[in-house]
């Protein structure tokens, strides 16, 4: 599922564009150029310190809601802290994927957040989940699309994103009662592959992982069913992330709190 990134050529970009359709994801190897990466890491180590600084040793719960603005714990030991485009010195439609981004969600596609998650030694694996719900019964093009950027080599041991190859196209609760969507999108421990095709005469979605070198790109449709596999190493592991929305997509359930972790603090 993965291609070399330096893709300049209608063809070789439309058959990405493609495929993302149908898996649901792309990996792209060394998208991002060293000096890219480098700067991309400082700006989220600093920003990652100032905010945790700001938290103390105050208890943070686990997901969006129990958050604040500038922080949220995704799972056990794997922290969400939003930076914005410009924060990170970018211009948006400068981006070496934006050719992607625009292929699929439209030239007047919109950013929805960015930021950096860093998943600690020993942090466990996620529950699977998707990032936002289907539309309608029927399945739809994308919505959403995210962009996972290695801000240096991520070996399986340090645990890289897991896909649910296809599952995209069976995680619509619109068209499944038997799914439940809080399930899907709020990490349940009974969610998983398999749990797509109870009852259903289709095969259970193929699990893919693959070790990321810095500057590779993972780029996925929202409603995918992935998860960050556990940290079994020494280091922490840091990946940047970008998110857009199609024009008039409004739905919100990556950053749901409203308390700031720096008005707490004063």
């Amino acid at each position: 599922m993965s291609s070399k990134a330096t893709i300049d050529d209608g063809p070789a970009r439309r058959e990405l564009v493609d495929r993302l359709a149908s898996d649901g994801f792309v990996l792209l190897h060394e998208l991002c150029g060293s000096e890219m990466v480098k700067s991309v890491l400082g700006v989220s180590r600093r920003r990652a310190r100032e905010v945790r600084e700001a938290l103390g040793d105050r208890e943070i719960g686990i997901g969006s809601a129990a958050g604040y603005v500038e922080i949220v714990q995704r799972s056990p030991g794997r922290w969400d802290v939003p930076i914005t485009p410009q924060q990170f010195g970018f211009v948006e439609h400068e981006m070496p994927w934006w050719w992607l981004i625009s292929a699929v969600l439209g030239e007047d596609a919109e950013h929805s957040f960015s930021g950096v998650v860093s998943s600690e030694p020993g942090s466990p694996a996620q529950y699977w989940h998707t990032d936002s719900p289907h539309e309608a019964p029927e399945h739809r093009p994308a919505h959403a699309i995210n962009v996972l950027v290695a801000l240096h080599d991520v070996p399986m041991a340090m645990g890289p994103t897991e896909c649910a190859l296809g599952s995209h196209f069976l995680t619509n609760h619109l068209g499944n009662p038997s799914l439940v969507l809080d399930e899907l999108i709020y990490q349940h421990a009974g969610t998983s592959p398999s749990s797509l095709v109870n009852g259903a005469q289709c095969p259970v979605p193929e699990s893919v992982a693959e070790p990321m070198a810095a500057g590779t790109c993972l780029v996925f449709d929202d409603r995918l069913l992935h998860r960050g596999l556990a940290n079994r190493s020494n280091t922490t592991r840091h990946v940047a992330y970008f998110s857009y929305r199609r024009k008039g997509y409004s739905v919100n359930t990556h950053f749901e709190s409203q308390r700031s972790v720096f008005a707490e603090a004063t």
